[in-house]
């Protein structure tokens, strides 16, 4: 993301509620305005990951089918889309302050989601009532008033890549791990510690254990079965690095 009048590259972890660029106090983005997102979902049409669901700010749920797209419209502002194929998962954070062309697809050789974000210049000015009537949009396939949970409970729940016996300190309880997160659940304790990658500065072998290092210089260590340890912490690496950038 980057400011339209300084150009500068915004942080990725700035505040959806900022409406002025911390480095020049340009406003970002004006919410009455109108812009088109077209998402193509690129690939061959026999792609093993078969169809690209595209959910937009965890209200909207979109479908497309491998070298086909998508076409709405959205208010400017910050907006979260999240792609998922298969088991795989990519969440990215857009700036919405012109028209954007997006190209996702899944890399069968990294088995990652890889998206390529164009703006369009020229279209800064948004759409009149007049051009959004004019134009043929794609139907949702679903809409939830709920957000994720919704979509959770109609389209069941999310399976994930890894489910390991492993311990944590004292507490013996079952890792999961998903395309954008980690779980950790110890046995007997209602609880569950919910770790996003995009909060993990890094993975490390620590002695047999998997150390997962988070923001703020907090470590959380996991010991994990050895025939899957490896094949973890590269995946692990892999993920966090895509996510992180």
């Amino acid at each position: 993301m980057r400011c339209h009048n300084c150009k500068q590259i915004l942080d990725d972890k700035i505040s959806s509620k900022l409406n002025f660029c911390p480095l020049c106090g340009t406003r970002l983005f004006d919410e009455s305005k109108t812009f088109f997102i077209t998402i193509y979902s690129v690939g061959q049409r026999e792609n093993v990951a078969g169809e690209m669901l595209i959910f937009v700010d965890e209200r909207i749920l979109y479908e497309a089918t491998p070298g086909n797209g998508v076409f709405f419209h959205i208010n400017g502002g910050f907006h979260t889309i999240k792609f998922r194929t298969g088991v795989r998962t990519k969440v990215i954070q857009i700036l919405i302050d012109s028209d954007f062309e997006i190209r996702a697809y899944f890399n069968s050789l990294t088995s990652l989601i890889e998206t390529n974000v164009n703006p369009l210049e020229g279209t800064g000015a948004g759409h009149t009532p007049k051009e959004i009537a004019a134009e043929q949009f794609t139907e949702p396939k679903m809409v939830s008033d709920i957000g994720e949970k919704g979509f959770q409970m109609i389209l069941g729940e999310e399976e994930p890549d890894y489910d390991v016996e492993a311990t944590s300190g004292l507490m013996v309880g079952k890792l999961k791990i998903y395309g954008d997160r980690m779980e950790f659940s110890p046995d007997r304790i209602n609880k569950t510690d919910v770790t996003d990658f995009i909060k993990i500065v890094g993975v490390r072998r620590k002695m047999g254990a998997i150390d997962v290092q988070c923001e703020g210089n907090v470590h959380k260590i996991y010991s994990i079965p050895k025939d899957t340890y490896n094949e973890i912490m590269v995946y692990l690496t892999n993920r966090i690095q895509e996510i992180r950038g």
